[in-house]
């Protein structure tokens, strides 16, 4: 009998950002933001693991730190090649299948989470991730193995905080679904990572809001609050996504991906 694969949830989080300095370390409602994303991503049960991803630089020290009480493992790596820390994370659960999120995502759901491993788990592709989500509730699903592919090609990998275009740009190499979410998870409107100010302000009026400490926060409860109180989420409406907006560095990221 086949026995079932390992799976770690991979944060990758540093405490580099120039718009919102070491927005990680930022309270939501008490809690830090990289407290918050780590407290939704240990609420998915197919988890084996949870693991904070960061760098082995003296400014992300603090991030050594958060470990839940325990509940959540660290490795530190090199600082520009997200492929090798997560293959590292990888490497100390001794996990089959990595479930990658960012740590500007406090809200990553549950839910969405659990739905895009089970996709994964019966579609038999390198690469798993949701067609149309709500930013800041999903990540992608990865293949230990195929991550390892990625790392041992010879082009050098220039991108890696864009990761997914490195699967989605490279058909030949890697297979890969976009995977369409019951339509009760899908508010592409609704702007649920930090990047700015904003972002944090509107956070904290949500979980103010909701008077969520420290449990997770899922993501039906969530939608309901938000639909009644639709000035919460246009709070933050109008922030640019960098990796969606600015096309000059789409045709950048785009070209330094696509490795055939």
């Amino acid at each position: 009998m086949n026995k079932s694969p390992k799976i770690a949830i991979v944060v990758n989080c540093r405490l580099k950002s120039t718009r919102l300095p070491r927005k990680a370390l930022l309270p939501i409602n008490g809690v830090t933001l990289i407290e918050r994303c780590l407290i939704n991503c240990l609420a998915v049960p197919e988890a084996d693991s949870v693991v904070l991803a960061t760098s082995d630089l003296p400014q992300d020290d603090p991030l050594e730190m958060v470990t839940l009480g325990g509940k959540v493992k660290v490795v530190r790596g090199d600082p520009e090649n997200l492929v090798a820390r997560t293959i590292e994370a990888a490497n100390l659960t001794k996990a089959d299948i990595i479930f990658r999120v960012t740590g500007d995502n406090p809200a990553v759901s549950p839910e969405i989470t659990s739905y895009l491993i089970q996709k994964h788990l019966t579609s038999g592709v390198d690469y798993t991730q949701a067609k149309t989500s709500s930013i800041g509730t999903a990540g992608n699903v990865i293949q230990v193995e195929a991550l390892q592919r990625l790392f041992n090609q010879p082009k050098p990998l220039t991108q890696t905080e864009y990761l997914p275009f490195y699967f989605t740009n490279n058909p030949t190499l890697f297979t890969f679904q976009n995977v369409e979410l019951p339509s009760e998870w899908v508010y592409p409107e609704w702007r649920l990572t930090i990047d700015e100010a904003k972002d944090l302000e509107m956070f904290e009026a949500l979980y103010k809001g909701l008077n969520v400490t420290s449990r997770p926060l899922y993501f039906k409860e969530l939608k309901e609050y938000l639909r009644k109180h639709p000035e919460i989420w246009k709070m933050n409406e109008h922030v640019q996504l960098k990796w969606r907006d600015d096309k000059q560095l789409v045709e950048e990221v785009n070209r330094a991906t696509k490795l055939e």
